[in-house]
């Protein structure tokens, strides 16, 4: 019986379309946890958002850059991107897929609303129903047709940043940021294709492109901090 196949917790629950055999280059385990590696290095988004979390609680909102509302839900979006895909890797379930990718996709609305919304004079409550409506949304589309998450994501997060990078006073960091989700997209590929793969091995591609995805969540939120008048 193929591991994917094999009696466990998750038993019962629809499977994540990457099964039975595009689940990354890590081995899938028995029991509880299906990818370690990949599952326990997605608690990186987590890390990140408690960090920021820290950082607001020592200096306060990121004044004239983030209100007090906006940097709650980017936490809030880190939080829900961590904890999505830590269970879309340890259960390899369709649920846990959906919160993995709502997760990325709250991210990445956030940059693109964040910018956008002042240029288009929206107030606060009209913003967060859009990104509410939006998301929801989103969310629609990859229940419906799940093969064009990653293309929409994609689509996303590099309109995101080129429209983060024409508006943003923080480019020092945000030119980090990209450089390292440009390194991660790379590590992503090769252990997608399994070009570097070792399947039993704890040293993952796919984890490491969690691990510098979240660093260049982090990145992001310190040029949102370098671009503010109260810089810390």
């Amino acid at each position: 019986m193929p591991p994917y196949a094999a009696e466990s917790v998750w038993k019962g629950w629809s499977p994540a379309t990457c099964l039975p055999d595009d689940c990354f280059c890590e081995a899938i385990r028995e029991g509880v946890v299906r990818q370690p590696a990949n599952a326990w290095s997605s608690l990186g988004f987590v890390i990140v958002a408690l960090w920021i979390v820290l950082r607001l609680r020592q200096s306060g909102p990121v004044r004239a850059v983030l209100s007090a509302a906006e940097a709650w839900l980017f936490v809030c979006s880190l939080f829900l991107l961590g904890l999505g895909s830590a269970l879309y890797h340890a259960s390899l379930t369709f649920a846990g897929q959906v919160l993995d990718v709502a997760g990325m996709y709250f991210v990445a609305t956030f940059i693109l609303l964040h910018r956008l919304a002042p240029r288009f004079h929206l107030p606060p409550a009209p913003s967060v129903v859009l990104f509410v409506l939006g998301n929801a949304a989103l969310m629609t589309a990859q229940v419906t047709t799940p093969s064009l998450r990653r293309v929409v994501f994609s689509a996303l997060l590099v309109t995101a940043l080129v429209v983060e990078w024409r508006f943003s006073a923080g480019r020092k960091w945000l030119a980090a940021g990209a450089f390292l989700m440009a390194l991660a997209v790379v590590i992503w590929a090769l252990d997608r294709e399994r070009v570097v793969c070792s399947p039993h091995s704890v040293l993952q591609g796919h984890a490491l492109w969690h691990f510098l995805s979240a660093i260049a969540a982090a990145c992001l939120f310190r040029s949102y901090e370098q671009a503010s008048p109260n810089k810390t």
